[in-house]
């Protein structure tokens, strides 16, 4: 039975809250890409591993008065990267160094008046042809999934000033920090209105939420009001969201339960994350959880793997239901070996 249904099957049975031949087990395509010509990626595929791409149904379209640039050179054996946004309110700019961000957007008061403005003058267009297109090519042993971005306070977090500099932001740049969070909100609930009419049934916002950057007060007065504005509009539309809470979720967990979330994606048991499935299954009985199995689990000995991935199955689904697998961080220098043990497992639970 498990052999008939390919990972598509699989992942709309557990979108569903059904059971599946199989619990799925998944890959994200930005990490798979880096071996994906390997041939021992061949027998993976076979067995009912997926691959999971995240393709955007929205465009942006900003006015004419908004020019983006981006300057790259070496240095010292370094790749130096500059991009920055010029408007005919200001200029902004944040840098790399090897591909890791040294410098955010968002540092003034002046600042966040730029990227308001950038907000403010960029219109947002269905591109559902993009998704179609890409989902009529990516094949049986890949699901596409809808990538509607992060919500206003996690774009501003991650994406535009970062961890360091978030908290003083908070107290000392408050006003501008609301201002530019009301000016996303309502682009957030348009890129909603957008995905809600298109096509693909998971819609994945990448928030990269964990509580220790943010807490349980900044969640409920700014995270959990936009997921009460916006996530109706999708479950209405018969989509699944997910989020992807991929850090330390216990402080937030009563208020995540409340949220209008279908599915924690990415949910990281400890070390990483603070909370283990079977805690996170009794808090949240009716939310899907799509799991990261630990990086360094998968050194174990084979058997210690399974043993693993057993105990796991039996904390967050005990019925078979509402539990999937998934590589969405690293994975490891082992995984020509140790996603076949993986998969052994998946397949003996389920005999």
């Amino acid at each position: 039975m498990a052999a008939a249904q390919n990972i598509r099957e699989r992942l709309e049975a557990f979108w569903a809250g059904e059971r599946p031949g199989l619990i799925p087990f998944t890959i994200y395509q930005n990490e798979w890409r880096h071996t994906k010509d390997d041939p021992a990626w061949k027998s993976l595929l076979e067995r009912g591993m997926g691959v999971t791409w995240h393709v955007s149904t929205v465009r942006q379209v900003a006015d004419s008065d908004i020019v983006f640039s981006q300057d790259r050179r070496r240095e010292d054996d370094r790749l130096l990267e500059r991009r920055s946004i010029r408007t005919p309110v200001g200029e902004i700019e944040e840098r790399y160094v090897d591909g890791w961000r040294r410098e955010f957007y968002l540092k003034s008061a002046a600042d966040y008046a730029v990227m308001r403005y950038v907000v403010e003058h960029t219109d947002l267009e269905p591109d559902y042809a993009t998704y179609l297109e890409r989902e009529s090519h990516i094949g049986p042993q890949a699901v596409a999934l809808v990538m509607l971005g992060r919500t206003p306070l996690q774009t501003i977090l991650v994406d535009w000033v970062g961890v360091e500099q978030f908290g003083l932001h908070l107290v000392d740049l408050r006003d501008e920090m609301m201002a530019l969070y009301h000016a996303l909100l309502l682009h957030f609930r348009k890129r909603t209105e957008i995905a809600a009419e298109g096509p693909g049934r998971f819609v994945s916002v990448l928030e990269n939420f964990t509580s220790d950057t943010l807490g349980p007060r900044r969640y409920r007065e700014l995270l959990l009001p936009a997921y009460e504005a916006c996530f109706p509009i999708l479950s209405e539309a018969g989509k699944v969201v997910g989020t992807h809470y991929d850090g330390q979720l216990a402080a937030c967990a009563g208020l995540i339960a409340q949220a209008p979330i279908d599915a924690i994606e990415s949910f990281t048991p400890p070390p990483e994350g603070d909370m283990t499935l079977s805690e996170a299954r009794s808090l949240w009985p009716g939310k899907l959880l799509w799991s990261n199995i630990n990086v360094a689990c998968y050194n174990l000995p084979p058997d210690e793997l399974k043993d693993l991935v057993w105990s796991r199955i039996a904390e967050g689904a005990p019925d078979g239901r509402r539990l999937a697998f998934e590589v969405s961080e690293q994975y490891p220098e082992n995984w020509r070996t140790s996603l076949h043990t993986v998969l052994d497992a998946l397949e003996e639970a389920r005999r």
